[in-house]
């Protein structure tokens, strides 16, 4: 119930502080680089190093992979329909391929099966912040024009992404060396990620007119909140993966989208008004969504 009051908290509060002369016009991008450069980074440190992985965690692990591509090929069927450029056809491929698998997923998690299976969802959590760090950073970079295309000249760029460099650290240090002392630290840094985030979503956030948004928005919802969990569930399925395995993963599917997702997006200059309103709705709607899954998943699997 906290992490649900501390939503609305920061949400408001950028609202109502977009209104108010108190903060400079464009003070988000100042929150949106500690986001991206710091807790984003702290986070995987704290969470990475601790996982134990098996071959029962395989659906878990695959899960946002899976997500990911099934949202590029939405993003390729629809892209011309909608008449996308190419910055609003990666943000809509990057805020429709991450699920808000942690700050969401958890507590959700948490209320609907127990705490005890946190320990599955941070599998897939893990997995949904390496896609953000290396393949939506990527798409981000190519369709931003920051850098360019090939190959040499991404890999530099996204040596010098620190979200990426901590996945390395995180996924190769822990086997030398006890990352048991700066835990405290990284706990700090990391917890100010979704307050900050959602405090940025609020200060950017404008309904306005959502006409000539309104059906890439519906068509992001209904991937995230239906058909990535369906997809996922046949998977696991088809690999008999075990009840607890498939429920979490499905459950995690079904989340709306990264907060940090749309934060990236902003970062690059890739449509951040749609990327925002798909965050927005598709995070309001999976509180709904998520019981519906609950109920499905108590009677099939």
């Amino acid at each position: 119930m906290s992490n649900f009051v501390l939503i609305a908290v920061c949400f408001l509060a950028g609202l109502v502080l977009r209104k108010t002369s108190i903060l400079a016009k464009g003070s988000h991008h100042g929150i949106n680089v500690w986001i991206i450069y710091v807790a984003l980074p702290a986070a995987t440190l704290k969470y990475l190093p601790n996982i134990t992985w098996s071959s029962d965690l395989l659906i878990p692990l695959l899960t946002p992979l899976i997500c990911w591509f099934g949202a590029w090929l939405l993003t390729e069927l629809l892209s011309k329909r909608f008449h996308f450029d190419r910055k609003t056809k990666a943000a809509f491929w990057i805020v429709t391929g991450l699920g808000n698998t942690s700050f969401i997923g958890f507590p959700l998690i948490s209320a609907y099966y127990g705490e005890k299976y946190l320990s599955i969802a941070a599998v897939t959590d893990q997995m949904s912040f390496f896609v953000l760090a290396v393949f939506a950073s990527i798409v981000a970079m190519r369709a931003s024009g920051t850098a360019k295309a090939d190959f040499r000249t991404i890999s530099l760029k996204l040596l010098k992404f620190p979200p990426f460099l901590v996945i390395i650290v995180a996924l190769i240090l822990p086997h030398f060396v006890s990352f048991e002392p700066i835990n405290p630290l990284v706990t700090t840094l990391a917890a100010t990620l979704s307050p900050l985030a959602i405090f940025s979503v609020g200060l950017q956030f404008e309904l306005g007119k959502m006409r000539d948004v309104l059906k890439p928005i519906l068509a992001a919802s209904i991937y995230k909140l239906i058909l990535s969990p369906l997809i996922i569930l046949g998977l696991a399925f088809a690999f008999q993966t075990g009840e607890m395995n498939t429920k979490i993963s499905v459950f995690e599917a079904s989340m709306g989208t990264m907060i940090s997702a749309g934060i990236l997006n902003d970062q690059f200059g890739l449509n951040p008004r749609l990327s925002n309103l798909i965050v927005f709705m598709t995070i309001l709607l999976s509180f709904i969504t998520s019981g519906v899954w609950y109920l499905v998943l108590g009677t099939i699997v």
